[in-house]
């Protein structure tokens, strides 16, 4: 009894630590990622100025046309694209760009670069806090609702004085944020991400009716499929070119209108994308693939407007800039211009220079750019994170006489308005045109609203110090209920100390944050080479399987690239993107593995033929579910294969199929369980490699056939490190290794960018969004998981030396005393007191990954304050937190409390 309740006590002790962990990284979340704060009415001036513009705006109305993802270098296509999908066209949207009816730019975003943040960016005109990145996974309609929220469609709204309406169709975010401001609506969910080409249909089915109307002021529109096709295929997807020309053909029907049509000849469209994409067609970080989003002001009478002639399509940019480079939110400010709205108290951008001609003759621009600088001005004033440091500036004797000489950017900025104050004055009393320029320069070329954007647009330290520190303190609880669990815990378990030790220390070192790889893949790598040098010895443990065990894992280290251009993986995704029956060699060897084990699992109680077609339906379910897959997303990835049978795997039922697979999944798994418990006395390690190859079997289907040729690798590994016979310290230094070094081996990294939201909807629909969300972080973090449960075959293969019988056979295995003597007295008896205490391998692997994980989380949380008010902050240990946070929520409290808990209190019968 008593050494009942000692175990009893401490896997309580360790749960909470599980618990405590997620929670802490929960709380300290909260106090992170805040929305930005504003003073009610504060800085030196009490109100935004009022507009005072004598000339009437060059428009009346917009259509504000959102292209989801739409990157500058998809729209610069190419001729080499068009005949390769054997239509050599005339992009509409270049030739309307060579003909000077539209003025094309690339407008960069900032972090994050998510669909919501975006939004409000383009609405608000202001730079948007790291909440928008939970905001955008969660979609909770009442956590982004921003009622009353000053943008720029409040303003035309009010400025039309409820005579023209605000009409929008598209994704539902713009209804969740802004619910009061649209008068017309239909909005679609975006969740379910492989059913979202859908909406642009239902978004273009209501053009000619609102193009007929002559009722409002703005048209929304969002179109989604572009991002939908990119996250699912990426961007060489053969889906990808048929949506851009469906985008092309829709901006074609609308120029058409604005020319034809009298009532919207004062019309304005606005295409644009939200963001860029990466070479994987994700977003969310900051590569410059992804900042950079196409954007085109279009409409017939710009083409008198200037005499600058553009060509299109232009040559491949590396660095994805075309055309002139504007600020995202500098959109804001020029739609205002052009329509006739004063512009959105908070706005940060700056009107776009190369449009300054359309607001027609010299002095209606310069009234509207000293306006702007009015705004910009009010705004760095009213701003709570400037708002202190300039009063204190205001009471300082002195002003800068040279502002380069100033000794902070706001003093420069404060410098800077004073030379455009001068410059208005003397504009005003003698309205020359040299004086227009001049105010013009004090405004542009002097850098007033460069600097003073600059300064808006710094990401604002609006935490919660005490949030910070209780999520801090909870860690720390955490790492203590951790080591009260496992009382034998201290540094001569220097294996996994020295990894949770370094791998702390790189917290502190931003660049190695972001290639947080190169610490595991190199760790992974030393720690085997250590591992085969210690094991290969003697005449009975030949060399070549360490060899081996070494070698798979570097080259699993090629298959995706982490952001290092030409490398391996560049190269071979150009292979198979040129010659993809490469792809399916290694998808059939994986799910033949697979399907060979299950078979040989299923013989002892089905038979050899029986077991044989069991195991080939599952594995062919799970094959043909690839394939349909695959031909929905990636149908160049089949083009090898005759149109017979792409038109048979066309027809599948992908939900079927999914269902069927996990209908034998856990039938595998309900006999297996009863095997184990009415079997004649079989081995745990049995038991355990069975279960445990059929989750692996799962995880095949939850990951993108590039990455199949991993489970080999993962698999010949594990049969290597069986032979080697680890300690439980050992065990839990691979599994930690070798799963954060196949987290990033499958193509993951810190950035949201390379998360992958396609197989979290496998087998499930729109509705199940806890099932969805749980199986799209399982589907990202596939290499830790499959290496926590191949740690569990690790130790249940050590534990069976208490089980065996003294010599003779179990299920159908000889057993050799001799051989299992050796390895029972290397445990000795501290090992037996540990056992007495309520510490078993199993016990010991966990709480020596809770240790690894508390700590970790800790010395995140500890950087995070310590950079407070730097930008790497929100750069880059921001993005680490998110991705750490979703570790820790997945495995903290559903895969080590719910899951291996389980199967240690399963396995690890009395002793």
């Amino acid at each position: 009894m008593p050494v009942v309740m000692s175990r009893t006590k401490c896997s309580l002790l360790l749960l909470a630590a599980n618990v405590m962990i997620p929670l802490g990284m929960l709380i300290f979340m909260t106090g992170l990622f805040r929305s930005r704060p504003w003073a009610a009415a504060g800085g030196q001036d009490d109100a935004v100025p009022k507009p005072q513009r004598h000339a009437a705006p060059p428009f009346d109305k917009v259509i504000f046309m959102v292209v989801d993802a739409l990157r500058r270098q998809v729209q610069a296509l190419s001729r080499r694209l068009d005949m390769k999908f054997q239509r050599l066209t005339l992009d509409v949207v270049s030739h309307l760009i060579r003909s000077g009816a539209a003025i094309p730019f690339t407008a960069l975003a900032a972090m994050p670069t998510l669909t919501v943040s975006r939004i409000k960016a383009l609405t608000q005109g202001s730079s948007q806090s790291f909440l928008d990145a939970w905001l955008n996974v969660a979609n909770s309609p009442e956590a982004m609702r921003l009622d009353g929220e000053d943008t720029w469609l409040s303003r035309l709204k009010a400025s039309r004085r409820g005579t023209k309406k605000i009409v929008f169709y598209g994704i539902e975010m713009w209804v969740d944020l802004y619910p009061d401001v649209f008068d017309r609506k239909e909005d679609f969910s975006s969740f379910h991400v492989p059913g979202l080409t859908n909406i642009d249909t239902n978004v273009t089915r209501h053009l000619p009716d609102e193009l007929a109307r002559d009722d409002w002021a703005a048209l929304v529109l969002h179109y989604l499929g572009l991002d939908c096709i990119a996250h699912m295929g990426g961007p060489r997807s053969a889906h990808m070119r048929p949506k851009q020309l469906e985008m092309d053909s829709v901006v074609e029907s609308i120029y058409r209108t604005l020319e034809t049509e009298a009532h919207m000849e004062g019309t304005l469209l606005v295409l644009l994308g939200d963001h860029g994409m990466t070479a994987q067609g994700n977003h969310g970080g900051r590569l410059p693939e992804e900042l950079a989003a196409a954007t085109v002001f279009i409409s017939p009478w710009l083409q008198g407007t200037t005499s600058i002639r553009r060509d299109s399509p232009l040559p491949t940019a590396q660095d994805y800039l075309y055309y002139s480079t504007v600020n995202q939110i500098d959109i804001v400010p020029s739609l205002s211009g052009l329509l006739g709205f004063p512009i959105p108290e908070r706005n940060a951008g700056v009107f776009i220079p190369e449009l300054l001609p359309a607001l027609g003759d010299g002095d209606a621009a310069t009234e509207f750019l000293v306006e702007n600088a009015r705004q910009l001005r009010h705004a760095l004033g009213s701003s709570k994170q400037h708002l202190d440091a300039n009063s204190n500036l205001s009471r300082q004797d002195g002003s800068c006489t040279d502002c380069e000489e100033c000794g902070s950017e706001l003093g420069r900025a404060m410098c800077l308005w004073d030379g455009v104050v001068e410059a208005e004055k003397n504009w005003q009393i003698a309205p020359s045109a040299e004086a227009r320029e001049i105010l013009k320069s004090s405004v542009y070329k002097a850098c007033f609203a460069k600097v003073t954007q600059s300064l808006l647009g710094v990401a604002v330290d609006n935490v919660s110090l005490g949030r910070l520190l209780i999520g801090m303190a909870c860690l720390v609880v955490a790492v203590g209920l951790t080591h009260r669990s496992y009382t034998s815990l201290d540094v001569t378990k220097w294996p996994l100390f020295a990894a949770t030790a370094s791998h702390a220390a790189t917290m502190f070192i931003p660049w190695l944050v972001e290639e947080e790889h190169h610490y595991w893949y190199w760790g992974s790598l030393a720690w085997l080479v250590y591992l085969a040098s210690t094991r290969a010895r003697g005449p009975d443990r030949p060399l070549v399987p360490s060899v081996g065990l070494v070698a798979l894992q570097f080259l699993s280290q090629c298959v995706n690239q982490n952001g290092t251009k030409y490398s391996i993986a560049e190269h071979m995704d150009d292979f198979i993107f040129e010659n993809p029956v490469v792809l399916w060699i290694p998808v059939l060897l994986s799910h033949t593995s697979a399907g060979l084990s299950i078979a040989q699992n299923l013989r002892a109680g089905l038979g050899r033929h029986a077991a044989f077609g069991a195991a080939l339906a599952l594995c062919a379910a799970a094959v043909i579910f690839k394939l349909s897959s695959t031909y929905d997303f990636n149908p160049e990835l089949l083009g090898f294969v005759s149109h017979q049978a792409q038109h048979f795997i066309a027809t599948l039922s992908q939900d079927r199929l999914v269902k069927a697979f996990w209908t034998g999944l856990l039938s595998c798994l309900v006999y297996y369980l009863l095997h184990h418990r009415l079997g004649a006395n079989p081995l745990r390690s049995d038991t355990t490699r069975k279960v445990v190859e059929l989750f692996n079997l799962y995880l095949r289907s939850q990951t993108r056939p590039k990455n199949l040729p991993l489970f080999l690798m993962f698999d010949y590994q594990l049969q290597v490190l069986l032979k080697m016979n680890l300690s439980a310290v050992e065990t839990a230094t691979t599994v930690l290794l070798l799963g954060q070094s196949g987290f990033y081996s499958m193509g993951r990294s810190n950035s949201i960018a390379t998360l992958d939201l396609l197989n979290g909807f496998n087998g499930l629909g729109a509705s199940s969004v806890v099932g969805v969300m749980l199986q799209t972080v399982l589907s990202n973090w596939i290499g830790p998981v499959w290496w926590l449960f191949a740690g569990l075959r690790l130790l249940s293969s050590q534990a069976d030396t208490k089980q065996e019988p003294l010599g003779g056979k179990q299920n159908g295995n000889a057993v050799n005393f001799h051989d299992k003597q050796s390895s029972s007295s290397r445990r000795g008896e501290g090992q037996k007191s540990r056992v007495e205490a309520g510490e078993s391998p199993y016990f010991e692997y966990l709480a020596l990954h809770t240790m690894f994980s508390g700590l970790s989380s800790l010395a995140l949380t500890v950087v995070c304050v310590y950079t407070w008010g730097h930008e790497d902050l929100w750069n880059v240990f921001a993005p680490k937190f998110i991705n750490a946070s979703l570790w820790a929520f997945f495995y903290q409290l559903v895969m080590n409390c719910l899951g291996c808990s389980s199967v240690w209190f399963i396995i690890n019968d009395a002793e």
